[in-house]
C-alpha cells in the first residue's frame, strides 16, 4: 500500500548496492552527430525545399549538438524495482559522463505520480539523494551534494553502504573525485501544510550552489549558531581547495513563510555570490534594524561576512515595485531582474500578482514587458549586454493563443521584441508558465553561454515530438535558431512487463551566472 503522505507530498511538488564511480572515457565521443545523420537518413529522405529544411532542422534538434560549455544533472529513474539516481556533465558536443550511479534500492514508490508531475527539478530533491548542484564559472568543476537524510520516500535508504554522503567536488571530466565536507543540515526543499493552498500544500526548492567569480569556493545555507546560540539556517562559504566552512552570518531562528498562493520561502535562504564578488541573500529577518517591516528582502555582503547592506527597493515613476526573487536576483552593473507591479493580473488563476522584467544599468531603471501576467519570469542579459531573454505566457504577436510557456527576447532599450520559441498545446495552458502537466508545459533557464549567447534551459515542453511526458535540458541561440535536446529522459514511461515507470532531470547545475555581466 502507497505511504498516503508521500502521496499528498508529490502533489504538492507539482504546485512547486554501493554506488559505481563511474570513469571518463579517454576522449570525447559525439553521439549526438550520429543520431543526427541517422535521423536525417530516416526522415529527410525524399524531401526538398522548405520542408527538407525544416526536416534537417529538427533532426539537428533531436541529435542536440549543441554550442554549450559545461551542464551537470541528476537522472533520475522510479521502476517497480526501487529507484536510480545518476550525477551526468555533459561538456559541449561530448556525450555525457556518469561520475555516480546509485543503483536501484528496494522501495515501493508511486512513479506514476512522480512521473505524471514532469518536473524532476523540484520532485527529485525531496525524494531523492542528490540536492545541491553548481558548475565552476569556467566549466571545469562541478560541486555537488549527496544525503538521504532528507528524502521523504527513502531516508537513510538511497545512498548505498559503502558510499560517503556530503558534498564533493569533480572534474568536467569525471576524474578526480573528491569529498569536500559533510552535506548540510538544511534542506534543500521544505513542505507546509495549508489547507488554503492548491492541493493543502506550500513547497520551497533551491538546489544551486552558487560559485564565486574566480572559481575559489561555493556560497551555500547550512545550520549554525545564532545569537543566543541556537541552531538556525545560516550563510557559509565552502573552500574548494581546502575543504574549509566559514560562517559568514549569525542569525536568529526565522520559520519559513507562505508567500502568494502556492509558494513557501524559507526565513534565510537563496545565496548567491555575484560578478563582483559579493554575496546576496534573502531573508525576512530586521538584520541590523534595517528590515523593521520584516518583509522578504535582499541583502549583499562581502564574501568574509563584512559590510552588510539591504538592497533599497527600486522606483519607477514615482511608485515602489517590489522583487520577485529567483536564483540571480541582485542587480549588478548590467542587469535584468523581475519585479512585482501594482494591478490585478489577466491571468489570475496562475497567481495574484504582475510580476514584468527589468533592466538596470547603474542607477537607472527601465521597464521591458507590460504583459500584465503573474508569469513573466526568468530574465537573462545575452553576453553583449544589448538583449534579455525570459520566458512568458503572453501572446502579444498572437501566435501563442494557448497561453503556453515560451521563451521571448527584447532590447535593452524596450524594444524589439521578439517570441524565440513556438511550442504548441492544443488547449489553453491555464497557468502558462508556472503549468508542469499538460495542457501547457515549463520553462526554467539555467543561464547563457557568454561565448555563443546560447541558452540552456530546463524544459517539460515537447518541440520536436521526442517529450510528450517528461522534461529535458535545452539549449537556443539568443536568435531563436540553433532550438537542440540535451538530454534524453523517458518521462513518464511503461516498461515490457506493463508497469508504469518514470524517468526525470533534476537537480541541474550551468557554469554561467545567469542574468549578470
Amino acid at each position: 500500500m502507497r505511504d498516503t503522505r508521500s502521496i499528498h507530498l508529490l502533489a504538492a511538488l507539482a504546485v512547486i548496492g554501493v554506488a559505481h564511480v563511474a570513469v571518463a572515457a579517454p576522449r570525447c565521443e559525439k553521439s549526438c552527430k550520429a543520431e543526427t545523420t541517422g535521423c536525417i537518413a530516416d526522415r529527410c529522405a525524399g524531401l526538398g525545399g522548405q520542408a527538407e529544411r525544416e526536416c534537417v532542422e529538427t533532426c539537428k534538434g533531436i541529435g542536440g549538438c549543441a554550442r554549450i560549455g559545461t551542464v551537470a544533472w541528476v537522472m533520475s529513474t522510479c521502476t517497480e524495482r526501487g529507484y536510480e539516481q545518476k550525477l551526468q556533465i555533459r561538456r559541449g558536443d561530448c556525450d555525457p559522463v556518469t561520475v555516480l550511479d546509485f543503483p536501484e534500492p528496494s522501495l515501493s514508490l508511486p512513479c506514476d505520480l512522480i512521473g505524471s508531475l514532469r518536473f524532476g527539478f523540484a520532485t527529485e530533491p525531496p525524494t531523492g539523494a542528490f540536492h545541491r548542484l553548481g558548475v565552476s564559472p569556467d566549466g571545469k568543476r562541478v560541486v555537488f551534494e549527496v544525503t538521504d537524510d532528507f528524502s521523504m520516500l527513502g531516508p537513510d535508504h538511497l545512498v548505498p553502504a559503502g558510499q560517503k554522503e556530503g558534498i564533493f567536488v569533480v572534474q568536467d571530466d569525471g576524474h578526480g573525485l573528491r569529498l569536500l565536507g559533510p552535506a548540510s543540515r538544511d534542506a534543500s526543499f521544505g513542505i507546509l501544510g495549508d489547507p488554503t493552498a492548491p492541493g493543502g500544500f506550500r513547497a520551497f526548492i533551491y538546489t544551486p550552489l552558487s560559485f564565486k567569480p574566480n572559481g575559489a569556493s561555493v556560497v551555500l545555507t547550512d545550520l549554525g549558531p545564532g545569537p543566543g546560540g541556537e541552531q538556525a539556517i545560516q550563510i557559509f562559504t565552502l573552500d574548494i581547495a581546502t575543504g574549509t566552512r566559514t560562517q559568514l552570518t549569525h542569525l536568529p531562528f526565522e520559520p519559513p513563510h507562505p508567500v502568494g498562493l502556492v509558494d513557501l520561502q524559507k526565513g534565510t535562504c537563496c545565496p548567491v555570490f555575484l560578478s563582483n564578488g559579493r554575496i546576496s541573500f534573502l531573508s525576512f529577518i530586521d538584520i541590523d534594524g534595517l528590515n523593521p517591516e520584516r518583509d522578504q528582502v535582499q541583502f549583499v555582503m562581502n564574501s568574509d561576512g563584512s559590510g552588510l547592506e539591504r538592497v533599497p527597493l527600486p522606483v519607477v515613476a514615482g511608485r515602489r515595485v517590489v522583487p520577485i526573487f529567483e536564483t540571480t536576483p541582485a542587480p549588478a552593473q548590467r542587469s535584468a531582474t523581475v519585479l512585482a507591479v501594482p494591478g490585478v493580473p489577466v491571468n489570475v488563476e496562475a497567481g495574484d500578482t504582475i510580476s514584468e522584467i527589468f533592466f538596470f544599468h547603474r542607477k537607472s531603471l527601465l521597464q521591458l514587458t507590460n504583459f500584465g501576467r503573474t508569469d513573466t519570469t526568468t530574465p537573462d542579459l545575452t553576453p553583449d549586454g544589448k538583449r534579455v531573454l525570459f520566458a512568458a505566457s503572453a501572446d502579444p504577436f498572437g501566435t501563442n493563443p494557448s497561453g503556453t510557456c515560451q521563451l521571448f527576447s527584447v532590447s535593452t532599450e524596450a524594444s524589439g521584441l521578439h517570441q524565440l520559441t513556438r511550442f504548441s498545446s492544443p488547449e489553453h495552458s491555464v497557468r502558462g508558465c508556472l503549468q508542469t502537466t499538460p495542457p501547457g508545459c515549463r520553462i526554467l533557464p539555467y543561464g547563457v553561454e557568454p561565448a555563443t549567447a546560447t541558452l540552456v534551459f530546463y524544459s517539460s515542453c515537447d518541440p520536436f515530438g521526442t517529450n510528450p511526458s517528461g522534461d529535458q535540458l535545452f539549449a537556443i541561440s539568443a536568435n531563436g535558431t540553433h532550438l537542440r535536446q540535451l538530454t534524453h529522459a523517458r518521462g513518464l514511461f511503461t516498461d515490457a512487463n506493463g508497469t508504469v515507470s518514470a524517468e526525470n532531470i533534476g537537480p541541474i547545475g550551468h557554469s554561467p551566472i545567469a542574468g549578470q555581466y
